[in-house]
């Protein structure tokens, strides 16, 4: 039976894709964006969150842990040796206020199809699904299997992605996609690979593969000092006309993923970027749409 892990199902969004949407967070992802607000879909497999703000202080966690991997709760932010744990999770089965906490369950095809069928009186002729990640490709199978059922029942279908993945199985899912929302975040491939851990060749391949198949919308996560400079704003308008994209969301970096890297006993990776001013993105919306593009700021359907 083919299941995929999801990290998220977030209904009645209006932020991923036209009219109202569910959209589905899956794990696994390549990249590692210096500024990703998703660090618990990095790795495809499950993990765990202590959220210190509802500890009771109990210390029934501790007790339950066989590897000895969790200190009391003075001990924050090291109370939990993620080293020494083996996710065994049996501190979650014994938190009675819900701060430990599983991120990561699988679903079956059947069963997510299920739930989204569910939700379909919700979508009105506009919304629909949309599965986002991490990056949906990681686990693509799952993806183009969820999709064909969602075509098969009437219900619009988004991949939000980077395009870091097999062009393959891309090709296969888009026969069953109605629109992909493609992030592009440096054009430059040594500056990517910088900043995402990656090249972008084949991001760029799959962003014309995906654009020759279906309608396509850019989102560019804009970031000063990262990817705001002259040069990149022009390559990513010219690519995105040379490949028949007419729409370029701009969206300003936020720092909503900040309690997760806390969670999961991180450290907070935005203090060390400055969110653009409004004088920042509309000068990047003018370079946009001196190539003809439509520029939205943030993602507007």
């Amino acid at each position: 039976m083919l299941t995929g892990l999801i990290s998220e199902i977030t209904s009645f969004s209006t932020m991923d894709g036209p009219g109202i949407r569910t959209t589905v967070f899956l794990k696994g992802c390549p990249l590692r964006c210096k500024w990703c607000s998703n660090p618990e879909t990095w790795e495809k497999k499950r993990a765990l969150y202590y959220i210190p703000k509802k500890c009771g202080g109990c210390g029934k966690c501790e007790a339950a842990c066989p590897r000895r991997a969790i200190g009391p709760r003075r001990a924050y932010p090291t109370r939990i040796d993620r080293k020494k744990c083996d996710l065994c999770f049996r501190c979650v089965e014994v938190c009675p206020c819900r701060a430990l906490k599983i991120s990561g369950r699988e679903y079956s095809v059947g069963e997510l199809l299920s739930f989204l069928e569910r939700e379909k009186v919700f979508y009105g002729k506009e919304g629909g699904v949309t599965i986002s990640g991490g990056e949906p490709l990681a686990q693509s199978r799952f993806v183009l299997e969820v999709f064909k059922g969602c075509r098969e029942r009437g219900i619009s279908t988004v991949l939000d992605t980077s395009g870091c993945g097999d062009t393959d199985g891309l090709t296969e899912i888009l026969r069953y996609t109605d629109l992909v929302l493609l992030d592009l975040k440096l054009m430059d491939e040594k500056l990517h690979k910088k900043w995402t851990g990656a090249s972008n060749g084949l991001i760029l391949r799959n962003a014309a593969v995906a654009a020759s198949s279906v309608p396509v919308r850019i989102s560019l996560p804009l970031i000063r000092g990262v990817n705001d400079s002259e040069p990149n704003l022009r390559a990513t308008a010219e690519f995105a006309a040379s490949i028949g994209v007419k729409n370029i969301d701009i969206e300003p970096l936020h720092t909503l993923g900040a309690g997760k890297y806390r969670y999961l006993g991180m450290r907070s990776p935005y203090g060390a970027f400055l969110r653009p001013e409004q004088a920042d993105l509309n000068r990047a919306a003018g370079v946009m749409r001196s190539y003809g593009l439509e520029v939205s700021l943030g993602r507007m359907m």
